[in-house]
């Protein structure tokens, strides 16, 4: 192959190296750091399969990927187990055509990614005078000589390679965590915001130019949108205790009922026949309410009114004592009644049957209606919806609805993610969807049961 170069400097800092790298190579650290490795006769007794599995995880690590990575894979599929026993070397006596031949890749980068994997510290250049690469055998198939591609450096590496793949790891499982935060808060904002009020877009804009310009540091974006997100949550506790005390205010000040001036009372009663066997509607709504029992409530459901003139009138204060009846007899399984149909058909053994992934992600069961209820907060994290939205819900609907919603839409959206794009604003177009009656719940849920 011609006369032989003189070595460099750095090649003749390492004496124990020379005999196995041929001269037309150009030398670096990392060859000359792992032909050192490889000139040693004490390598570790690793396994075969314990190697591999290291490499293969520490390979995205160490920037090993397409061409170099299947490379490597070839090479740890011809290299024999018996070769890392003791006394043996792990040779691979494979040459760069049949490399290119394996893997469709130019001869140039079959060189320059075996170049790299023996920078990396997993391969060592062990070549023969001729430049050739061969393995003669003994008859009990011990080698007698060998060169080629050598794994010892691997074999001492190992500890460090193990380690260097369980950062990466924990690397990955970060950015995704921080990925799935700023999903979640992306959404939790803008649906406090539109709770707010448009006076508060503000915060929905700078959400969104946060997401932008941190795109690439999702952990960092995260932690952004957590102080945004604790922002508007208390400037929304803060609107919503203001409103409050303004009812409360007007009715100090008003007694009445909203009437700007005294309230003025009928003292004296016309005689009627009527007066003893007879009482008004309203009157026959207040005792009911009075009883403090259940009966209370399914009586102001039969209510009817009295006159034809004020059956709006009468229709409202219905459905307020029914409310009021419901919350102070706590009552929950006569749900079904109070929703207006909604939850007809829909039993708790169904819910759980049907929901078993929001069950699992939430680490709870669904045995009771009280069971769904207390699990409503981790659902509402789940799907990103805000705290003032699922009140809204609440008011509207009571407790047992809003929550059976927020199962069902924390179970599509755990089943198919793409499916539904905004899982929150899925919850509301429920909750309004049962305001006008057209919410077939049970549907939904026994879709999810035998699917």
């Amino acid at each position: 192959m011609g006369q032989d170069k003189p070595f460099s400097p750095r090649e003749s800092a390492n004496p124990s190296a020379r005999p196995h790298i041929a001269s037309f190579r150009k030398l670096s650290d990392g060859i000359l750091a792992s032909a050192a490795l490889a000139a040693h006769d004490d390598r570790p007794e690793i396994a075969k399969a314990e190697l591999a599995r290291t490499l293969k995880r520490a390979a995205p690590a160490l920037g090993i990927r397409r061409t170099a990575y299947q490379i490597l894979d070839i090479l740890l599929g011809l290299v024999r187990p018996e070769d890392f026993a003791p006394g043996k070397r792990p040779v691979v006596a494979i040459s760069n055509e049949r490399l290119m031949q394996y893997t469709g890749a130019s001869i140039k980068t079959v060189s320059r990614c075996l170049k790299l994997l023996v920078e990396a510290g997993i391969l060592a250049y062990r070549d023969s005078p001729t430049g050739r690469r061969y393995v003669y055998r003994k008859h009990d198939g011990t080698p007698d000589e060998a060169y080629g591609l050598d794994f010892t450096p691997a074999c001492f590496n190992l500890d460090a390679f193990a380690v260097l793949a369980d950062e990466y790891r924990d690397a990955l499982n970060r950015e995704r965590n921080a990925k799935r935060a700023v999903t979640r808060l992306s959404r939790a904002i803008i649906d406090l915001v539109e709770a707010a009020g448009p006076d508060h877009s503000d915060y929905a804009t700078y959400a969104e130019k946060l997401v932008v310009e941190l795109r690439h540091d999702p952990e960092a974006c995260a932690e952004w949108l957590q102080a945004l997100y604790d922002d508007v949550l208390a400037v929304v506790e803060n609107q919503r205790q203001e409103k409050t005390k303004e009812p409360s205010k007007k009715a100090e000040m008003f007694p009445a009922g909203g009437q700007k001036g005294p309230r003025l009372y009928n003292t004296t009663q016309s005689p009627s026949v009527f007066s003893r066997n007879k009482r008004t509607c309203s009157n026959e709504q207040e005792i009911n309410l009075q009883t403090d029992n259940g009966s209370a409530v399914e009586m102001a459901l039969e209510k009817k009114p009295c006159g034809a003139g004020s059956q709006t009138q009468h229709q409202k204060e219905q459905v307020d004592t029914v409310e009021t009846g419901y919350m102070r007899a706590g009552f929950g399984e006569q749900r079904t009644q109070l929703d207006g149909g909604n939850l007809e058909g829909v039993s708790i053994g169904l819910i759980q049957s049907a929901c078993s992934l929001a069950q699992t992600e939430t680490n709870a069961q669904f045995k009771s209606w009280t069971d769904l209820c207390a699990a409503a907060g981790d659902l509402r994290l789940l799907i990103g919806l805000s705290e003032a939205g699922y009140t809204q819900a609440v008011l509207r609907h009571g407790k047992h609805l809003p929550a059976a919603c927020l199962a069902v839409v924390a179970e599509k959206a755990l089943r198919d993610p793409k499916l539904i794009a905004s899982p929150g604003g899925y919850f509301r177009a429920m909750i309004d969807r049962a305001s006008e009656h057209k919410l077939n719940l049970k549907k939904s849920l026994f879709g999810l049961a035998h699917s």
